[in-house]
């Protein structure tokens, strides 16, 4: 028998690497909880003002950087977790998605507004979005989500599948 304990992402980070490609973004916002990023590639990295070869060892200094942080992090789509170590998060983490997750992938164009593509993970897969992380920048990012069938909005506050400020 597997004793879980829960765990609680490092709080020292921004950024977590592993084995394979991209890397998990956490934010801690003053509203409490944790938000994660899970995949998150070069356009991502660049997008949140990270360098993609040299992303951040060590957190904001201070809650409102975090904060602002947070905020860019819920424009691509971040989960908010109101525990950072509830058995939500850990189950998330040891299992991955399921097929009926939520699927958000977000792309923010030059010209204003924002494409948007909202699925399951199971509808996902059949459309083959992984081809989103092909992208070499924002705007070709854009440009395959609408490919996909994403949804365009004028004004991002209309979305209702992100959490912005």
């Amino acid at each position: 028998m597997v004793n879980c304990v829960p765990i609680e992402p490092d709080r020292s980070s921004w950024v977590a690497y592993s084995h394979d490609a991209g890397v998990t973004v956490y934010g801690w916002p003053s509203k409490g909880g944790v938000y994660t990023l899970h995949d998150c590639l070069g356009v991502e990295i660049e997008f949140l003002g990270f360098d993609r070869f040299n992303p951040p060892t060590s957190r904001a200094g201070s809650q409102a950087e975090e904060d602002a942080h947070c905020d860019r992090m819920c424009r691509l789509g971040a989960t908010w977790w109101k525990d950072e170590k509830g058995m939500d998060l850990l189950t998330r983490e040891l299992e991955g998605l399921k097929d009926s997750d939520e699927y958000v992938r977000v792309g923010w164009p030059a010209g204003g507004g924002m494409w948007v593509l909202h699925t399951t993970v199971e509808e996902a897969s059949k459309k083959g979005t992984g081809l989103i992380h092909n992208a070499y920048n924002m705007e070709e990012r854009c440009k395959v989500i609408e490919q996909m069938g994403g949804v365009f909005y004028a004004d991002p506050n209309d979305c209702p599948y992100l959490d912005l400020p």
